[in-house]
């Protein structure tokens, strides 16, 4: 009969399994490791540290050449952004002398995100270029002591930024800086910068098709960007405070891993903004649906001429019945606005030949009868027809409801009995 103790030991190496004197081994071996600093976050994440040990912060510099790829365009494309389109996609004409080579690509990792002074930004991350190099210098506290000597060096660096591109900075990233600048009564150079925040221009641009507009889903859905070795965002402020701890960085390189991918994204974002938008008729973008949303941004900024350039084409390609609509709607009060009279009854009645309950043809149809075109035989039948769609719609328009037709109908028949 076999010893047990043979029979243990087969077992232990037929499973894999690690005996309880060998887990003590192991245990007292990575603690020994520990305190001779073999996972101090230098010997995990190469970098340097600026200052003195005991009075600097740790910096990560990685330099990236034009040609690096990530995801579906290179870096070096970010440079041939226009003006214009970051303008155009930010809504804000401040952003009109947008130099990429004079701008700084922002993120910070923070300890929570409840913001406030208690809120602490432990990593941030600023990316820029030298000559036709993107740069990233992540600077990373390694313990509350380097926040003074960070902030003084990132204050350099915001000195030199003519504008600031991030991804919800203007919510949350750029007033928690602010905040900690503040608290260490150090001057936030970034005061009125012209800042172009991604999240916004993502959402006008991306959210019909895509609902969620977080950065992650706009990688994989618009950079074609599918990230191997990460980390969940909302465990890396306890892996900062694990480290504090435990001075055991290896955790940390998934994180910096992260945060660096995290700005390459915004390099890459706003140079495919600005190529899409490049494309005349608003073919840079594939989707009929990415399509109407820019659209509806020239509609929304008056340029109407481009709305009926743009609006026209995608008609001419759309084949969602919804889309088609929507596009139609816009088009028509676009044409109101241009007083181009027959173009907008054509495409009021496309409208109503797509949609017969449109609500809104019905109406702009009915006001043009009745004051410019003096048909007040067709407005009154228009009218009625409005009525009737509204008997069988279950939830009605407050602009469009039935007493906004009965009026309308009873001063045209006024009017039909005078004449």
């Amino acid at each position: 009969m076999a010893d047990p103790r043979d029979r243990l030991e087969s077992l232990l190496k037929l499973k894999g399994l690690t005996t309880g004197s060998q887990l003590r081994e192991t245990t007292k071996q990575v603690v020994r490791q520990r305190e001779e600093g073999a996972f101090e976050v230098d010997a995990v994440v190469p970098g340097k540290v600026i200052g003195d040990r005991d009075d600097g912060f740790y910096l990560v510099r990685t330099e990236f050449g034009p040609d690096t790829e990530h995801g579906h365009l290179a870096l070096g494309e970010a440079l041939k952004t226009a003006s214009k389109h970051v303008s155009l996609s930010a809504c804000d004409d401040e952003l009109g002398d947008f130099d990429p080579r004079s701008a700084i690509f922002i993120d910070t990792e923070t300890t929570g995100l409840a913001g406030g002074a208690g809120t602490v930004t432990f990593l941030v991350g600023v990316g820029y270029f030298v000559g036709d190099t993107f740069r990233v210098d992540q600077c990373f506290m390694r313990d509350y002591d380097d926040e003074e000597p960070m902030l003084h060096y990132l204050g350099e660096l915001f000195a030199n930024a003519d504008s600031v591109v991030s991804y919800n900075g203007k919510s949350f990233d750029l007033p928690l800086l602010r905040t900690r600048f503040i608290t260490n009564r150090i001057p936030f150079r970034l005061e009125g910068t012209a800042h172009f925040d991604l999240v916004h221009a993502a959402r006008r641009f991306y959210k019909k098709r895509l609902g969620d507009c977080s950065l992650g889903n706009i990688e994989r859905a618009v950079l074609g960007i599918d990230r191997v070795g990460d980390v969940d965002s909302a465990e890396i402020p306890r892996i900062w405070l694990d480290y504090l701890f435990s001075r055991d960085a290896r955790d940390l390189e998934a994180v910096f891993y992260h945060h660096k991918t995290d700005i390459l994204s915004l390099v890459t974002l706003t140079a495919l903004l600005s190529r899409a938008l490049d494309v005349p008729k608003g073919e840079g973008f594939e989707h009929h649906e990415d399509r109407l949303s820019l659209v509806k941004l020239h509609y929304r900024q008056k340029r109407y001429t481009d709305v009926l350039d743009l609006g026209t084409s995608l008609l001419d390609s759309a084949q969602d019945a919804t889309i088609e609509c929507e596009c139609l709607e816009m088009l028509g009060f676009t044409a109101k606005r241009l007083e181009r009279w027959e173009f907008m009854e054509e495409t009021w009645a496309r409208l109503l030949a797509a949609s017969p309950n449109s609500l809104v043809a019905h109406a702009e149809l009915a006001k043009h009868f009745e004051h410019r075109k003096r048909d007040l035989g067709e407005a009154e039948r228009i009218c009625i027809k409005a009525l009737a769609c509204l008997e069988r719609q279950a939830v009605i328009p407050q602009a469009y409801a039935p007493d906004y037709f009965h009026h309308r109908l009873e001063r045209i028949r006024r009017k039909l009995g005078r004449a």
